[in-house]
């Protein structure tokens, strides 16, 4: 699409203001959108239609005022041969606020970019959205939305969002806090053959645990000691060789079911269930030398049997609770018990998945973003930490991590979640349209404070820009100096340069009478085109900033000068 010049959206923004003050007093404004390449004489014959139409309107005055603007709109349309090359925009319809004043005016516009909107209203107000989107800004927008299960990667282009890829995780969920524990009392045993309670527990013992991929009891010095307190815990009851075991809810221990070994929280246990028990007479030495034909073989041949839950209890316990990690085996022996170690394992497990994920996810962000040619910045969010991890770790490629506008707090993380993004984003979104802008501004005013090169005022920066000298030159989008001719009854004229509210204040030298303008043109046009004349650069100011809206009272014009003058 061509993109529109900067002087050319100035045009519109004016014209748009200018519209946007108009206000009917009924359903008399006109507003006609005539697309590029539609035909100009069915475009005609639909305004004649609606001439018939109109005819049927209640209100005498308004019917009046409506077919008159109609008509003043055939009659424009007259004028051309065919359809302008990319379209034309016409609003017409009474102004005047005094009921019962006919004051009908029309606006023609030739929009320098296609339009594609075909449209006949008639309201209070003119159509202006479509001429608006003309001037919204074209920029693209990358926008990543993730946590641990699910990323969205998609574009912001002007007002419509895009999704381009979704991509889910196999992290496993992080389900347990604090820890996986037993109650202080438990017995671990020791090499030596002694068993202690795992509160006396130091890290210069070796320890029992077991090797479930070599299907061996291990001694190992390998391990950490955590210790938290617990007030909710689970009593498992066996009434065999061992009397009980006492646990959190979410500690997990290895149970035999259908000849395979599973993994269950305490709190999931049930009464029935079969637990690992490593028997004492296996610690040794295995006796069965034969390579085991299943796994329930190999289990058997290492010395371990099964042990029924008898009766499950929940507790409430004042003691203290302890948590081993053990590198390697994963597990530890607890009353004679095989049991999972740590959560650390898993938080760790969980860790490397959220790492292969977040990899991906910035790999397959950063290959769709990097084909985006006017990517104007980047904005992640999601629900939880994850979006601070991504950035913060630098998952994404540096091109596409630098353009990074900042990270918000949203909900969720599919094509809703895209939205939400945006919404809440505003702040940044237009902070990245108007930073070039403030820093050009703040310079402008360091320079203006430090008596530097610049100047500032419509006769200082005319006789600036016709001697040259003028490097860069700032006009404020509501810059709106004109030149007027114009005469008094009593035979006075004269030429003036001045604001356009100041107009209608000027009054005659002579007589004292309020002098008539005769003919009026905006000054913009030949500043810019004296400029590029030059080769002068043009910056056009908004009024969005504190500093832009500092300049608009200064005068609205300056410039940033080559030398002194």
């Amino acid at each position: 699409m061509v993109e529109m010049k900067e002087e050319e959206k100035l045009k519109l923004k004016k014209l748009i203001r200018e519209l946007e003050k108009i206000k009917g007093r009924h359903t008399e404004l006109v507003s006609v959108y005539i697309p590029s390449g539609y035909n100009l004489v069915d475009a005609m014959n639909q305004i004649f239609q609606e001439k018939g139409t109109a005819s049927n309107i209640k209100s005498k005055t308004t019917r009046k005022n409506v077919l008159t603007a109609l008509e003043k709109i055939l009659q424009h349309l007259k004028l051309f041969r065919k359809t302008p090359e990319n379209g034309l925009v016409i609003f017409c319809g009474n102004i005047s606020q005094e009921e019962g004043k006919e004051d009908i005016r029309l606006w023609s516009y030739e929009p320098p970019v296609p339009i594609s909107q075909k449209i006949y209203w008639c309201d209070q107000t003119f159509v202006l959205d479509p001429l608006k989107d003309l001037i919204s800004e074209k920029e693209v927008y990358g926008l990543i939305v993730l946590d641990a299960k699910e990323a969205t990667v998609g574009l912001l282009k002007g007002k419509r969002i895009e999704k381009l890829k979704t991509l889910e995780s196999t992290v496993p969920s992080k389900t347990v806090k604090g820890g996986m524990c037993v109650e202080e009392d438990t017995l671990i045993q020791l090499e030596d053959g002694k068993t202690i309670p795992i509160k006396y527990l130091s890290k210069n013992e070796k320890i029992l645990a077991y090797s479930f991929e070599k299907f061996t009891p291990v001694f190992t010095n390998s391990f950490e000691i955590f210790k938290r307190r617990s007030k909710k815990a689970y009593e498992l009851v066996f009434g065999e060789q061992v009397k009980s075991l006492i646990l959190t809810p979410e500690h997990r221990v290895f149970v035999l079911d259908k000849n395979k070994v599973s993994e269950k929280n305490v709190e999931e246990v049930e009464v029935g269930d079969k637990l690992l028990l490593l028997t004492n007479s296996k610690l040794e030495k295995k006796k069965n030398k034969k390579e085991a034909l299943n796994l329930l073989d190999k289990i058997h041949n290492s010395g371990v049997i099964e042990i029924e839950v008898k009766e499950k209890k929940e507790i409430v316990s004042d003691k203290e609770f302890y948590d081993l990690y053990v590198p390697g085996v994963n597990s530890f022996v607890a009353n004679g018990i095989i049991v999972h170690n740590s959560q650390k394992r898993y938080d760790r497990l969980r860790d490397d998945a959220l790492n292969e994920f977040l990899v991906k996810v910035g790999e397959e962000a950063s290959n769709l973003l990097l084909k985006q040619e006017n990517l104007k910045g980047v904005i992640i969010g999601g629900p939880g930490p994850v979006k601070e991890t991504f950035y913060e770790k630098n998952y994404l490629h540096y091109q596409i991590q630098k353009k990074v506008l900042g990270i918000k707090d949203i909900g969720s993380t599919d094509e809703y979640g895209l939205e939400e993004l945006v919404f809440k984003s505003q702040d940044l979104l237009k902070e990245a349209v108007i930073s070039k802008e403030r820093e050009l501004m703040q310079k402008f005013f360091s320079e203006l404070k430090n008596n530097g090169n610049v100047v500032y005022g419509y006769e200082e920066t005319k006789k600036a820009l016709e001697a040259g000298a003028v490097d860069i030159l700032l006009i404020s989008e509501e810059f709106n100096w004109v030149h007027v001719k114009f005469k008094c009854n009593c035979g006075f004229a004269t030429e003036k340069d001045l604001p356009k509210y100041l107009v209608e204040k000027q009054k005659c030298p002579n007589c004292g009478q309020k002098l008539i303008e005769e003919e009026s043109r905006e000054l913009v046009d030949e500043l810019v085109e004296k400029a590029s004349s030059l080769g002068t650069r043009v910056e056009y100011i908004s009024t969005e900033t504190s500093e832009g809206i500092q300049f608009r009272e200064l005068a609205g014009i300056g410039a940033f000068l080559r030398y002194k003058i």
